[in-house]
């Protein structure tokens, strides 16, 4: 018997335009009202988590989130937060540094904000995408996922842009690199090579990695609740379409990958369903008989 149904979100429960389609929401809330528990498990922090989660009635339902990438958990019917893990600004001051001196943009995430740099080589992109979409003079510099300027004041607020790597003043969560897909797989490669000591780096899109501390994970986390919960493997199903989604892939028996994943991530599940744009989740469960 399915006990739970963890997601990651861009890519996976969202369509490209951050939505959760209408035939996926009926499916997942109709589970819901059956017993099985939805778990929400992204790179996000909360605050960027929480909208969805009641779009999906999760605390009604008890759901849980796993939040960036695992270095804390949120019990939404208790409305309780459990953080395992941030680092402090001494230990990211090298690895930033040495992304600074890449042509990709740098940002170190704290709850509701981030610091963000970004080199002047990549002012004029910025720039002129800025004019071609006419965006407000207000609009955030900040890249994201899927292209070189993304709005996520929703979840961050509060943005500082910095120079150097003593401006970051508080605890971080995770710190996020973007860059288009080819010059960042070598940017993956030197990162994991020299730092892979001290971090956990992988790539979550095509165009962004992501570095959190040793240790912590999507999957571990996961394997934290099953345990809390006394779950088994074969009673959790795990969708994800990231390289950051394969511990949860490795820790449960039912795995999908989605079918706009990249073949590295795929050939890590047990089996792959439709793209986001096609209701995969949905198609994966009725395969399941749910």
């Amino acid at each position: 018997m399915i006990k739970a149904v963890i997601m990651d979100m861009d890519g996976t429960l969202l369509d490209p335009n951050n939505k959760i389609s209408p035939a996926t929401k009926e499916k997942l809330i109709e589970l819901e009202k059956k017993g099985v528990r939805l778990i929400l498990a992204s790179g996000r922090s909360y605050t960027r988590l929480l909208p969805y989660a009641r779009e999906l009635e999760m605390e009604k339902y008890g759901g849980l989130l796993i939040e960036v990438d695992g270095i804390a958990w949120y019990d939404l019917e208790k409305k309780e937060r459990h953080i395992l893990k941030r680092m402090k600004p001494e230990e990211i001051y090298s690895i930033f540094q040495y992304l600074m001196n890449l042509n990709c943009e740098s940002m170190a995430c704290f709850d509701d904000g981030l610091f963000d740099y970004f080199p002047e080589s990549l002012r004029s992109v910025k720039e002129e995408i800025r004019q071609q979409q006419h965006l407000p003079i207000d609009f955030p510099w900040t890249a994201g996922p899927w292209g070189w300027l993304a709005d996520m004041r929703d979840g961050y607020p509060n943005i500082k842009y910095i120079h150097s790597p003593q401006e970051i003043t508080i605890p971080i969560n995770k710190l996020q690199i973007m860059q288009e897909e080819e010059p960042l797989l070598k940017i993956y490669e030197d990162l994991k090579e020299k730092y892979g000591y001290g971090f956990e780096i992988f790539r979550t899109t095509p165009r962004q990695l992501e570095a959190l501390p040793k240790g912590f994970n999507k999957g571990k986390t996961l394997l934290y609740l099953m345990n809390l919960n006394g779950w088994g493997k074969d009673e959790v199903i795990a969708f994800g379409d990231g390289e950051n989604d394969v511990s949860m892939f490795e820790t449960v028996t039912h795995s999908f990958a989605m079918g706009n994943a990249r073949e590295f991530v795929q050939e890590k599940a047990s089996q792959v369903t439709l793209s986001n744009k096609e209701d995969g989740i949905v198609r994966a469960l009725e395969t399941l008989g749910l």
